[in-house]
């Protein structure tokens, strides 16, 4: 239990190769426990792996966790990996488990869009809403979805009023309106939204800017911010594969080679591709 408890932590501090070795001496005293499941599945969730996310979150729930919040996760993992039924059924599960919470109606609404069966969307959205009217996320995902319902023209107008009345404080909505600006073929000003929501310390937002601002060629201010959330995420393969090939891409080489040894102590789970990456780094200048 200790043991696995520390995976937790180690897990929340973003440390995963080491939150990995926890959970393995932990299985090697007492075999695969419900609680083990369910941290081994944030484990492959926060790397990416929503399969197998999904299946160690299945076995969670076949060793007894009966809580609707993993059935949530398992469906977002099998919503991750495009199997649509799989997500619907567990959310459904999560749903009827847990009646009065949010998050089971907004990945049902998920899947409805992902479907394109907008109006089945809007009213799972609408009933996450109702259950907690307080929950920024769901409220922001239902003004998404009636958005869509608008000529492009009056989207942005509408999410505007709702910055500066009813949703002023949603960060959400902010990356409703950032990525509207992205649908629309405009990334600098994408960036720009993102860069609001960055600001006040989320670390998704800012990633989501520096990839904006590459797209809107801005490499410069583009390197420098996919910069900083390597160093703040290192683990993150997104933002390691954007970050290398634009410094290639800018043929940045010292300061590609400079980022990626600072970061690669924390790297963890990356550290081969970290390591990969400075090797094909064309020598210093000098260098034999």
């Amino acid at each position: 239990m200790a043991l696995t408890h520390l995976a937790e932590v180690q897990l929340k501090r973003g440390r995963l190769e080491e939150a990995g070795g926890a959970l393995e001496r932990a299985e090697a005293v007492s075999g695969t426990t419900r609680f083990t499941a369910r941290v081994r599945g944030d484990l492959c969730y926060k790397a990416g792996g929503f399969k197998d996310a999904a299946r160690h979150y299945q076995d969670a729930v076949a060793l007894g966790d009966e809580t609707g919040w993993l059935l949530v996760q398992l469906a977002r993992c099998r919503l991750r990996a495009g199997d649509l039924e799989g997500a619907r059924g567990a959310a459904a599960q999560a749903a009827e488990r847990e009646p009065e919470s949010p998050q089971p109606w907004v990945v049902l609404g998920d899947v409805a869009l992902r479907e394109q069966r907008l109006d089945d969307a809007e009213a799972m959205y609408a009933r996450a809403h109702e259950r907690a009217p307080d929950d920024q996320w769901a409220y922001a995902k239902l003004v998404e979805a009636r958005l869509g319902r608008l000529p492009p023209e009056r989207q942005e107008r509408e999410i505007q009023v709702l910055l500066r009345t009813t949703g002023r404080d949603n960060k959400h909505l902010v990356g409703v309106l950032a990525r509207l600006r992205g649908a629309q073929g405009d990334p600098e000003e994408a960036a720009q939204a993102w860069g609001q929501r960055a600001d006040a310390g989320d670390l998704y937002a800012r990633k989501q800017q520096g990839f904006a601002l590459r797209k809107a060629g801005k490499l410069d201010e583009a390197a420098a911010v996919l910069r900083g959330c390597l160093a703040a995420d290192p683990e993150d393969r997104f933002v390691f594969s954007s970050y290398v090939s634009l410094q290639r891409q800018r043929e940045a080489w010292e300061e590609l080679r400079v980022a990626l040894e600072e970061a690669l102590p924390r790297a963890g789970s990356r550290r081969g591709a970290f390591y990969g990456a400075l090797r094909k780094l064309p020598p210093v200048d000098g260098a034999p």
